[in-house]
């Protein structure tokens, strides 16, 4: 078993069963994905592993080539009780992961930035481990990540995991956990109050808007 399998094994169980302990009201909160709740989130987590090549360019020629329209119309269209959700979602791990070129990390990011997304305004105990959090991180600042940070927000900072061996940039820096620095790189402004240092006020400047 490589590490990543094992990190998206333990990640997904952890995700699971915080699902399984929801009440209905929690399970249909809002997520930190603007329009979304908890329960799309967690469907949406199973798009690239039920959704197959085929039926993706097909649904991005009726979503008029916009990924975002698509991803929308997946996670909220999506009527399955929360019981068959959270049971597919448990098998993920063991499934191949349908994103064409994706690389070895991207099932571990996918599931945990998306995984914080429902923690986070639940209130709910979280973040991934150190290892798991060193692998997302390295993904989104590296030069495959292209749209998965915003613009400029990156440049001319020193960004600083607290709570992991992980670090990357070059001045004033910025100090968070890494569940706030994956949070933060994602686009959500959730996280920002647990950024410190120099940098950080320039951080608050850069993020304007959380996004998908």
């Amino acid at each position: 078993m490589s590490d990543i399998q094992s990190l998206l094994d333990s990640e997904t169980a952890q995700l699971v069963t915080a699902l399984d302990a929801l009440d209905d009201a929690q399970w249909c909160a809002p997520s930190l994905c603007a329009g979304w709740r908890i329960r799309d989130v967690a469907i949406h987590l199973l798009m690239p592993y039920e959704l197959s090549v085929p039926r993706f360019l097909l649904g991005m020629a009726t979503a008029r080539f916009d990924f975002d329209r698509l991803a929308d119309r997946w996670a909220t269209g999506d009527t399955r009780p929360r019981a068959e959700v959270i049971a597919a979602l448990s098998t993920t791990p063991r499934q191949p992961f349908r994103v064409p070129g994706a690389p070895p990390e991207a099932p571990l990011s996918h599931l945990v930035i998306h995984a914080e997304d429902v923690y986070r305004p639940l209130g709910l105990p979280h973040g991934p481990s150190a290892a798991a959090a060193t692998i997302v991180l390295d993904q989104l600042t590296g030069p495959r990540a292209r749209g998965l940070v915003p613009t400029g927000l990156l440049d001319g900072l020193t960004y600083t995991a607290t709570d992991a061996d992980w670090t990357i940039g070059a001045g004033p820096e910025v100090r968070a956990t890494a569940s706030a620095l994956i949070t933060t790189f994602a686009g959500r402004t959730a996280a920002l109050t647990e950024i410190h240092g120099d940098g950080a006020p320039e951080v608050h400047d850069r993020l304007e808007a959380p996004t998908r």
